[in-house]
């Protein structure tokens, strides 16, 4: 079954693979919200080192989803995540469905939203830069992991954009410069957006993105070539200063149903269909492919399947696994 677009970045495929246990694992801070109200859901799973935690909230019927989100949880396997019941996709009154994938398990829970009219949080929304549309800012998350601020806010920085972009803004627009002050109360714009200073002049640039690099390091082999030589014992992340999981085209939670394909747990059409899935929401990014005629019967190479396996056992990197799915698009076994 296939959703409506959406604008968010990440879904889990607890949607389509796992049988769903009504459990408490999850806890929310109240059973009936309005619009504008914070959402704060909570609660504990078995923890395995290195494993998101895959979550997101649901329309009535399951329709369309307003939340998408993927974190790491305590060592202690707790967790607690708050998200504003506020924008364009909260706008149907009913039972909300919250979903929570970590390994081969999933959990439900279900809530009371009421979208009253002329709420004054409606109208609360902040400018975007060069643009007539409205943007809503994110809310700290409650779990505030302070050796590492760029993870306190979702979606801020956005490694899509330069640091002058922010340092812009910062100077520029007072409701921005407020919101980051609030959210950010023991550090400077500087400290939170750009780089850091290195033996290289110059390098890296404040005025390219984080993107810029990663995709010229990926990409280039003299580029990766010279960086590996100025910097021996770093990583492209760590010099920018960027979480790598940033950077992840695909989520890291996908490696365990790549794994169950490989291994024949689950179907080929299970699995085909989660992909098409993420393709259509624009999770994963493909070439746009022609109309084309293509035979009644197509079958799976095994080498894409031994690929999804290697992946999911870090034998390979995410690079080699989406070359994978490219085939399955470009031969019609995948249709988006």
């Amino acid at each position: 079954m296939l959703y409506s677009t959406l604008i968010f970045t990440l879904i889990a495929f607890s949607i389509i693979f796992s049988s769903t246990a009504y459990a408490d694992s999850i806890n929310l801070n109240k059973q009936n919200y309005v619009f504008g109200d914070v959402v704060i859901i909570s609660g504990k799973v078995a923890f395995e080192e290195g494993t998101f935690i895959g979550l997101q909230i649901m329309t009535p019927q399951k329709s369309d989803i307003v939340v998408i989100d993927q974190f790491f949880p305590k060592n202690d396997g707790s967790f607690s995540k708050s998200y504003k019941a506020q924008g364009p996709k909260w706008s149907n009154d009913g039972t909300y469905f919250v979903r929570l994938v970590y390994k081969d398990q999933n959990y439900e829970k279900t809530f009371n939203f009421k979208k009253l009219e002329n709420l004054e949080n409606e109208s609360k929304t902040l400018p975007t830069q060069n643009t007539n549309q409205t943007q809503n800012f994110a809310e700290p998350s409650s779990e505030v992991d302070t050796s590492n601020p760029k993870l306190r806010v979702q979606g801020f920085p956005d490694p899509s954009n330069a640091p002058n972009y922010y340092l812009e803004r910062y100077s520029k627009e007072q409701e921005y410069r407020d919101w980051f002050d609030k959210s950010f109360p023991n550090f400077t714009i500087h400290e939170i957006v750009t780089y850091k200073l290195t033996h290289v002049t110059g390098f890296p640039d404040n005025s390219k993105s984080p993107w810029y690099y990663v995709e010229r390091y990926n990409t280039e082999e003299i580029y990766r070539d010279w960086f590996d030589s100025q910097f021996p014992t770093k990583s492209i992340y760590e010099v920018l200063d960027y979480p790598e999981e940033f950077f992840l085209k695909v989520p890291n939670w996908v490696k365990n149903n790549a794994n169950w394909w490989s291994a024949n747990l689950i179907s080929n059409s299970d699995f085909l269909e989660g992909i098409a899935y993420l393709i259509k929401e624009g999770i994963l990014v493909v070439p746009v492919i022609p109309e084309t005629e293509y035979p009644e019967s197509q079958q799976v190479p095994i080498w894409v399947k031994n690929i999804a396996g290697w992946w999911s056992e870090g034998k390979i990197d995410e690079n080699e696994f989406l070359k994978g799915i490219q085939f399955l698009v470009e031969n019609g076994i995948i249709r988006a």
